[in-house]
C-alpha cells in the first residue's frame, strides 16, 4: 500500500480511537465509584481514606476503596476497549489492527 502524505495509518487511528474512548471509559468510572462510595458510606467523603492524618481515616475503609477502584477501572478498561472495537468496525467495517485473528466483535 502506498503511503499518502499527511494520512494517518490506520494502526495510530485505532490507537487515537482506543485512547479515547478508554481517557472516557476511565472518567466515567471514576464518577461512578465515587457515587457507590458516597452512596454505601454516607458518613465518610471519599477524600478522607487517602488522608493518613486525617482524623475520619481508618484502614479498612482504605481497603474497602482500593478494590473497588481496582475493579471498577478493570471493568471500564473492558468496556471501552469492547466499545472502541465496536465504533472501529462501525466506522470501518473491519476489524480494529490486532484484532483480525480474535472473535467477531
Amino acid at each position: 500500500m502506498r503511503r499518502v502524505p499527511g494520512m494517518i495509518g490506520r494502526e495510530r487511528m485505532w490507537k487515537l480511537e482506543s485512547w479515547i474512548s478508554g481517557a472516557l471509559g476511565a472518567f466515567v468510572a471514576q464518577m461512578l465509584i465515587r457515587a457507590i462510595y458516597r452512596t454505601i458510606r454516607k458518613d465518610k467523603a471519599p477524600s478522607a481514606v487517602f488522608d493518613p492524618n486525617s482524623s475520619r481515616f481508618s484502614w479498612p475503609d482504605a481497603a474497602v476503596w482500593a478494590v473497588a477502584g481496582g475493579l471498577g477501572l478493570a471493568l471500564a478498561k473492558i468496556v471501552s476497549a469492547h466499545v472502541a472495537a465496536i465504533g472501529w468496525k462501525a466506522a470501518t467495517g473491519t476489524l480494529p489492527p490486532g484484532a483480525e485473528g480474535q472473535a467477531d466483535v
